[in-house]
């Protein structure tokens, strides 16, 4: 009981030390605060399981962040000009470029996620139940970290063949592990 308390106490504070790097514009506070952070995990996994203290650890700091935000809520005046929105554009080039990304986005990069945790997970030293509760965490971030860099880069096709080429590897990987 007293590992859960301090899991708590830990995941809040880690927060208030995130909060407080942000307030100051300090870079070891921010340090402190993902130190904290890692500590609160490895408590939150001491105290519930692993399974469930690692989507603790992840998830209640997104829970927390809201009093830091009402503390620094805000009103503003209604702005002078208001911008005009942009007219829609249903040209065939950009239809096109749009269902290429949407190809790319749900498709290729999801099974790149997919088979790429498969394949991390495959490599670690536990038992299957473990690699697959583990696969289950670390696909959505990888996927999510794979479109924003699909999204964010100008050289798209170069970062496409990459995935590709990293898909390729991971199912090679997969294909060698003993069933």
């Amino acid at each position: 009981m007293f590992m859960l308390f301090a899991a708590s106490g830990l995941s809040l504070a880690s927060m208030a030390a995130v909060y407080q790097s942000w307030r100051r514009q300090t870079g070891p506070m921010l340090y402190v605060g993902i130190g904290v952070w890692l500590l609160s995990s490895i408590a939150w996994s001491h105290s519930v399981g692993w399974e469930f203290g690692v989507v603790y650890a992840l998830c209640l700091p997104g829970l927390l962040v809201w009093p830091f935000i009402a503390m620094n809520q805000s009103h503003t005046a209604v702005p002078q000009q208001i911008p005009q929105p942009r007219k829609l554009d249903f040209s065939l080039r950009t239809l096109i470029q749009h269902a290429l990304h949407y190809i790319v986005v749900l498709l290729l990069l999801l099974v790149f996620s997919v088979v790429a945790s498969l394949a991390i997970c495959a490599l670690l030293p536990m038992d299957i139940t473990g690699q697959l509760a583990t696969c289950m965490v670390i696909s959505p971030i990888i996927w999510g970290l794979a479109v924003y860099h699909y999204l964010a880069t100008s050289k798209k096709i170069k970062t496409v063949g990459g995935y590709l080429v990293a898909t390729a590897v991971s199912v090679a990987i997969l294909m060698a592990m003993p069933i």
